[in-house]
């Protein structure tokens, strides 16, 4: 699935979907989850990828979807090594009722996270658009009420550093995204909702759930 990262540039192939867990204080608080230092960290597969489009089908047969609105960073490479290239906006769909019965027993949740069409992900803005990446503001609407407010500001690792965090590990590779946490307001989501995502003043677009 090839998405676009910026108007004139196409043909981006994601390889590997990282994904941040309470990387936002309140967030992290709103699910009586402690607040570390650093963030957890877990993948998706590939099967979870889902651009954002005018329609979308729940995965309904195992509890409540919640919604988690994220900012999400495309990674290239070159000589020099990896380097944030695009900003998108997302989301990373959770099975609530299934995660928290795998977290009561002491199990991964990959299955919470990693369903089909678990990770929306826009179209991705130039970097060259975004200077400075401490100050991402983005909203997520909810049936035209705004449900989530984020500034990466927010983020307890701050997002220009998360590529090197990740680095410590493994080395990034063009087409890598990485979800970088949600903030406080999740919510459940039902058949007939739609959802708008805005991004440092540029409309993400609009997604309707089925």
């Amino acid at each position: 699935m090839v998405f676009d990262f910026t108007e004139k540039e196409k043909g981006i192939q994601p390889r590997t979907i990282w994904c941040l867990g309470r990387n936002y204080a309140k967030h992290a608080e709103e699910l009586g989850n402690t607040v570390e230092a650093r963030p957890l960290v877990f993948q998706k597969g590939l099967n979870a990828l889902s651009p954002l489009s005018a329609t979308h089908t729940l995965f309904r047969d195992h509890g409540e979807v919640h919604y988690e609105t994220e900012i999400i960073v495309l990674m290239d490479r070159n000589d020099k090594g990896s380097f944030i290239t695009g900003i998108g906006l997302g989301l990373d769909l959770t099975l609530r009722d299934l995660q928290n019965e795998l977290k009561a027993s002491g199990k991964p949740w990959t299955l919470a996270k990693s369903f089909d069409g678990a990770a929306i992900v826009s179209r991705f803005i130039s970097i060259k658009e975004i200077p400075l990446l401490n100050q991402i503001r983005f909203t997520m609407v909810l049936n035209q009420e705004v449900r989530q407010r984020g500034d990466s500001s927010q983020m307890i690792l701050p997002l220009e550093k998360i590529p090197a965090y990740l680095e410590e590990y493994t080395d990034l590779q063009p087409g890598d995204l990485i979800f970088t946490g949600t903030p406080e307001g999740v919510g459940t989501l039902k058949p007939g909702d739609e959802v708008s995502l805005d991004l440092a003043g540029h409309h993400m677009g609009t997604v309707r759930f089925s």
